[in-house]
């Protein structure tokens, strides 16, 4: 499944989308759209360096899980 995939290129480290297209095989606009929906459900998160936009699997914090249920 492609956006298996997509998570699965971001466990090694931070990429830009060319970088996990390139990895996956899967066209740049698809990954957009699967990064997308990955940072609504508060899987993956972006953010700027280097004039670059990099995703990166996001990091949960205790009180999330804490939290989750109420």
């Amino acid at each position: 499944m492609k956006n298996v995939k997509v998570l699965e290129a971001l466990e090694d480290g931070e990429k830009t989308i060319e970088e996990i297209a390139e990895k996956t095989g899967i066209d740049p606009m698809e990954v957009r759209r699967y990064l997308l929906r990955f940072s609504e459900q508060g899987k993956v998160e972006s953010f700027e360096k280097e004039d670059k936009i990099y995703w990166k699997i996001k990091e949960k914090k205790p009180e999330e899980d804490e939290f989750k249920y109420v």
